[in-house]
């Protein structure tokens, strides 16, 4: 994928452009993308994307009722001893 900064067809700004699904003979940039009436209801495939990703947690493995246990009286240990 390459990006080029050239001059957005529609509003005319210099900024990184991609060929437009819809009209195949303009370059628009992100922001004309996203603030083209067509870009909900009729283009399938837009030329800027826009996507979320949410951060992968990993899986919490739980504590027996033994560990648990073991670690309540060291820590209650450790505030006695404090």
């Amino acid at each position: 994928m390459t990006i080029y900064w050239e001059r957005c067809d529609l509003c005319g700004q210099y900024r990184p452009v991609k060929k437009c699904s819809l009209i195949p003979e303009i370059s628009i940039d992100v922001h004309c993308c996203v603030a083209c009436p067509y870009w909900m209801n009729k283009c399938t495939v837009p030329a800027w994307r826009i996507e979320t990703r949410s951060p992968q947690t990993p899986p919490r493995r739980s504590l027996s009722s033994e560990d648990k246990e073991k670690l309540l009286k060291e820590l209650t240990s450790l505030l006695r001893s404090s």
